[in-house]
């Protein structure tokens, strides 16, 4: 009687695809430690600050978007800025690699900056807007 290997097939092609995952998770994580890379690289040399340097880590957006956001800080090298320091926002845009800069100086910074939920900030919103349009309360003046 003939033994059959069907059974060990399965085994195979499970062994073989296990071992082209950890392939794949390998490259992506070498592919976005390289793309990581190249966008702090970009947007350093686009900067205006001499001392450009990032502010944090690369924030990547979905795919729909396309782009990673990075902050850069560093220091104004204008004379009338007195070496003063600050901030930009550097957009990368993952199809073509550009990058665009704008200036974040004006960016909340630091925990005491923000809410403590979202919800804080349209609460707060929302009773500032109500007292704005309140009724006054009426005086003896009024008929």
């Amino acid at each position: 009687m003939r033994r059959s290997n069907l059974h060990s097939i399965p085994v195979s092609l499970a062994a073989a695809l296990l071992t082209l995952a950890g392939s794949a998770h390998a490259s992506s994580d070498a592919a976005w430690a390289e793309h990581d890379r190249a966008v702090v690289e970009q947007c350093q040399n686009a900067s205006q600050f001499p001392d450009a340097a990032p502010a944090g880590d690369p924030v990547p957006f979905d795919d729909e978007a396309g782009m990673t956001a990075l902050l850069i800080q560093g220091h104004y090298s204008q004379d009338h800025m007195n070496g003063e320091a600050g901030r930009e926002l550097c957009l990368f845009l993952r199809s073509s690699q550009e990058v665009y800069m704008a200036d974040a100086d004006k960016l909340a910074i630091g925990s005491d900056a923000l809410p403590s939920t979202p919800t804080d900030a349209i609460n707060e919103s929302a009773e500032t807007q109500e007292a704005e349009h309140a009724p006054s309360a009426p005086t003896d003046d009024d008929p």
